[in-house]
């Protein structure tokens, strides 16, 4: 089986268990019901491994993580769950984000509230380099973006934790 026949069957079958998830969290909250089975999209590029879009009522998943093996693994059934929740918190308590009752949901389907992956997201469309800035407590990972900002003179970055001003590490 080539690689893409592989992707394919997997979207396949993360399309399936958004069905399947979302039964189980109408199961519990039957006001769900009144909703229907969210629609699927597949993101082409960047680190998120996956979205929900809440006016639209769709989740979306991080296609080229689905090539890889950890990928894989984590989107079924952490992300797919995890969006879920996403849509389910807001239709039932118009909440948004990662609050009380979105980790409520997380809890009830038995998976760990995580907000983000801790997966290597290297060589991912979409996905900028990394560069390395320290301050007087460690280091830290700036965005290309935000390394042009500090290379032009237009911006400056200070730690969350020091309050001192991030400059650049050597290699």
């Amino acid at each position: 089986m080539s690689g893409e026949e592989r992707v394919q069957r997997r979207m396949r079958t993360v399309e399936a268990a958004v069905g399947d998830w979302w039964w189980a969290l109408v199961a519990a909250h039957p006001a769900l019901g009144r909703r229907p089975v969210p629609g699927v999209e597949w993101l082409a590029r960047g680190s998120s491994a996956g979205r929900a879009d809440l006016q639209r009522w769709v989740v979306a998943f991080n296609r080229p993580l689905l090539a890889r093996e950890d990928g894989y693994r984590t989107l079924l059934p952490e992300t797919v769950v995890h969006e879920l929740a996403h849509l389910a918190a807001f239709h039932l308590h118009g909440s948004r984000g990662h609050d009380r009752h979105w980790r409520a949901l997380m809890a009830e389907m038995g998976l760990p509230a995580q907000r983000t992956h801790g997966l290597d997201v290297t060589g991912l469309p979409g996905v900028q380099r990394r560069w390395r800035y320290r301050c007087a407590c460690g280091e830290h990972a700036l965005s290309t973006t935000r390394h042009n900002r500090i290379r032009r003179g237009t911006q400056r970055y200070y730690c969350n934790r020091c309050r001192g001003e991030l400059v650049r590490a050597e290699e």
